[in-house]
């Protein structure tokens, strides 16, 4: 079943970027005065159309008629069903731009493309899969799947496998008539029945994305400031690098909003790349006597609120515009937008 519909009771957003794109297209059709000139502005600006199509234990994201991204919330793919994750993701002309570690033994199995998790939730691994009985973040329902966008009831499973912290998952898709495609997160957690910590560890959450390896093997960074590093705080970070002769960049933007913005980052060659909330400093080691300082703790009867976007582009950060999509997406930070 293709569900479609409106996503503007849900994502402000939708309508405004609606508007902007309408507007443009206005703007730009006066200009042009041949039937020539208005067929082309007309498919040059052509909003791109977002499909989401539910399965059984996914739901398959098509643009434009092709298929862009699978979510996995429940299904067995290659492994039992631990946590949700994003996998195949791929530009418009159907690069792979993400890898699945679990397809490709002995690598890290638990890092499937782009995911949500982190090492030690009140003692939970919500990273690694060695745990046993394994944490999971159990699917609860779908609060609504609309055209462009989704929300998901998640509750997050303590060491024991019993329930521990809730999780509202709202994602949107948008679609760029250059090619380029981003995924916004919104992520509220509220703990169950005690206070959650997420405890500085060494695998760092929250969001986590793992690029294609001919990206991730020579890896051209870039921050929010201009520098060619993700070694300081910075609101977002690009990394770029070629795939097969092109050039192709994923970025993560940190919303204005969320706790402890901006972030340091784990980002470097042959690694994921993720915002880290919990280091202290860019220097920081495993041992640091302060090393506690950079636990996260969420409340009883609290919601904290995280917003994500992650945009997948071609060529590298300036050609991507990465700069003008991060303005984009904070001028709508608010937590109502998801």
């Amino acid at each position: 079943m293709r569900v479609t519909g409106s996503c503007r009771s849900q994502i402000s957003i939708c309508r405004a970027l609606r508007c902007v794109a309408f507007g443009l297209t206005a703007i730009c059709l006066c200009m042009a005065t041949a039937p020539d000139a208005h067929n082309n502005v007309r498919a040059a600006l052509r909003s791109p159309q977002i499909s989401l199509i539910p399965r059984e234990k996914s739901i398959d994201v098509d643009i434009d008629g092709k298929i862009f991204t699978t979510y996995h919330f429940a299904d067995d793919f290659i492994l039992p069903a631990v946590r949700p994750f994003f996998y195949p993701v791929l530009a418009a002309n159907g690069t792979e731009m993400t890898i699945d570690h679990a397809q490709h033994p002995p690598l890290h199995a638990y890092q499937r493309s782009v995911w949500v998790g982190a090492g030690d939730v009140n003692g939970a691994d919500h990273w690694k899969f060695k745990a046993m009985p394994i944490p999971k973040q159990r699917h609860i329902k779908f609060d609504y799947i609309h055209e462009g966008c989704f929300q998901e009831e998640l509750l997050w499973e303590d060491a024991q496998g019993a329930p521990m912290l809730n999780e509202t998952r709202s994602i949107q898709f948008l679609a760029y008539p250059d090619g380029a495609r981003q995924i916004n997160f919104g992520l509220a957690f509220t703990p169950i029945d005690k206070d959650v910590t997420f405890f500085n560890h060494g695998d760092h959450g929250i969001l986590s994305v793992r690029p294609n390896p001919q990206i991730a093997g020579n890896p051209v960074f870039t921050a929010d400031n201009g520098a060619k590093e993700c070694t300081h705080h910075a609101s977002w970070c690009d990394e770029s690098g070629q795939i097969n002769g092109q050039i192709y960049g994923i970025a993560i933007f940190d919303a204005a909003s969320n706790p402890r913005n901006p972030p340091l980052w784990h980002a470097g060659r042959d690694q994921r790349l993720a915002t880290d909330i919990f280091l202290l400093r860019p220097d920081s080691k495993n041992d640091d006597p302060d090393r506690a300082a950079g636990d996260f703790i969420i409340k009883m009867e609290h919601t904290v609120v995280f917003r994500y976007g992650m945009l997948f582009h071609s060529g590298n950060a300036d050609a991507g515009k990465v700069k003008e999509r991060y303005a984009e997406f904070t001028a709508n930070d608010t937590t109502s937008n998801l």
